[in-house]
């Protein structure tokens, strides 16, 4: 079916949406944003109050720093009016050179942090380099009145232990925490969990580990909502995760980057057994009762056998040889948004068909309502014939789907650089731009009778939204316009 685009603008249609216009100031925020600073401070020969606006949104901006003279020229800047460092609201620090911060740029950050009264994110990448850079600039950062998110990426353990004193002797209490190991060195993880967190835990809403330490466990965080964290073969357990964190809301897993693999000394026959005795210990409700997002790898997700409903369930690294463990984890989770990773390296099959991974396994259960599927061609080279996009109306056979999103690339693809060549194998350029893209937009139209919404994010052919009309008992499409589709693709993935 041929898709339709919206009427023509008229200019008496142009002159009623001229007068129906009411200054939004987010988007003029945005608008601002992209305006060089030159042309935002230029303001001052129209109006002394947009002029100090202006000023002032600049100076609230995040604030990424990476060179040791953008340093100390951002310093510097803030310093000369008393008033500038308050408003600075979010910091990220990320210097690459240990010895970079001499003793003059070093004073020059503690100033600041003594003046920054209203900083209320700081993040500090190679971590060592500010900490040691002035033996005053840990006991200011703890000091910090108004900090409610600090993460922290260390190169050596000893930076740790500086962490340890600045989050346990903190003034304010944290809502944020994010914790990395070190890069360097035979100790990776060198935190004190139970005595940094002790101060913050009725507090923190988010927590981010970089090491499954099960001392976390062994405090209560009545209102986290958001967890981040590694698995391994045993811990943690959800089961004793609910014990730790009864409000959670969004649990994030991923492989312990400080272990090669721990399941690796695990035989694949013994998957079931490690998922089994998880979902034992859940019963008599001693998990969550449900979840608003749950995210991570597919073999962690099968084995740690979480069986609460799920509102949005995200599964990296779907391959066929793993279906039927995906069929599990969705039947125990019954999603109602499900995104779907697939490393399309099977010249036979993208996705197998049966058992299908959309239905709940009961008409009683939530089924799968949008669905987004984030496909990255990584064999080369690719086999003559070979549709992996034809499994695709086949998955949506029998399926109460009502959106859908395919977001099809190479091995590195990224939504937000669509048309960067170098993030894109050129075999995969070839077969993308072949790819007839009304053949299947009305594939898949034809394949649900319930789609409504169906969106193309494709490297090198950019992004298409369609809506689905089957008025009349006919599916007429017709494409949305792109300033409404970015909206509306914000809201059904909400």
């Amino acid at each position: 079916m041929s898709g339709s685009r919206r009427g023509v603008r008229t200019r008496s249609n142009v002159a009623a949406l001229t007068r129906a216009i009411i200054l939004n100031l987010d988007i003029l925020q945005i608008i601002l944003s992209f305006v060089p600073r030159v042309d935002l401070l230029s303001v001052s020969c129209t109006s002394r109050f947009l002029r100090e606006w202006a000023i002032k949104e600049l100076l609230s901006r995040p604030v990424r720093i990476r060179l040791p003279k953008e340093l100390e020229s951002w310093c510097r800047f803030f310093l000369a009016d008393e008033n500038r460092p308050a408003h600075v609201r979010d910091l990220s620090i990320y210097l690459e050179d240990l010895e970079s911060v001499s003793q003059r740029r070093a004073k020059l950050l503690l100033k600041f942090l003594q003046r920054a009264t209203r900083l209320r994110r700081l993040f500090l990448g190679l971590a060592e380099i500010a900490l040691n850079a002035d033996p005053e600039i840990p006991s200011a950062i703890s000091r910090l009145p108004a900090l409610e998110s600090f993460a922290v990426d260390p190169f050596c353990r000893d930076a740790q232990a500086t962490t340890n004193e600045i989050i346990a002797n903190m003034t304010s209490r944290l809502k944020v925490l994010s914790l990395y190991a070190a890069i360097h060195g035979g100790e990776l993880w060198g935190y004190d969990i139970p005595r940094m967190l002790a101060p913050h835990r009725e507090h923190l809403e988010e927590l981010c580990l970089d090491f499954p330490d099960v001392r976390v466990l062994e405090l209560h965080f009545p209102n986290l909502h958001t967890l981040k964290i590694p698995v391994n073969d045993q811990q943690p357990r959800p089961s004793s995760m609910f014990k730790s964190f009864p409000n959670l809301r969004h649990l994030s897993l991923f492989q312990d980057l400080l272990s090669y693999d721990h399941f690796a000394a695990v035989p694949e026959d013994l998957y079931s057994a490690l998922r089994q005795s998880r979902m034992s210990e859940e019963s008599g409700r001693r998990v969550w009762s449900s979840l608003d997002t749950l995210r991570g790898l597919l073999i962690l997700l099968y084995v740690v056998g979480l069986t609460c409903p799920v509102r949005r369930l995200e599964i990296e690294g779907y391959s066929g040889n793993a279906h039927d463990a995906a069929v599990d984890v969705v039947k125990s989770t019954c999603p109602q948004k499900l995104l779907l990773d697939i490393r399309c390296n099977n010249p036979v099959r993208a996705i197998v068909r049966e058992p299908s991974l959309l239905g709940s396994g009961s008409p009683d259960r939530q089924h799968v309502t949008h669905l987004t599927l984030r496909i990255r061609f990584t064999a080369n080279p690719v086999p003559v014939n070979w549709e992996p996009l034809s499994d695709l109306a086949p998955l949506l056979r029998n399926s109460q789907v009502e959106y859908l999103r395919l977001v099809v690339g190479g091995s590195l693809v990224r939504e937000d650089h669509l048309e960067n060549e170098l993030l894109i194998e050129g075999w995969v350029r070839q077969y993308l731009r072949a790819l007839d893209l009304d053949a299947l937009r009305d594939a898949l139209v034809g394949a649900t009778t319930t789609l409504r919404v169906l969106v193309f994010t494709m490297s090198i052919r950019g992004q298409t939204v369609w809506t689905v009309d089957r008025g009349g008992g006919t599916a007429k499409t017709t494409e949305v316009d792109p300033v409404d589709a970015r909206e509306l693709i914000l809201r059904e993935e909400a």
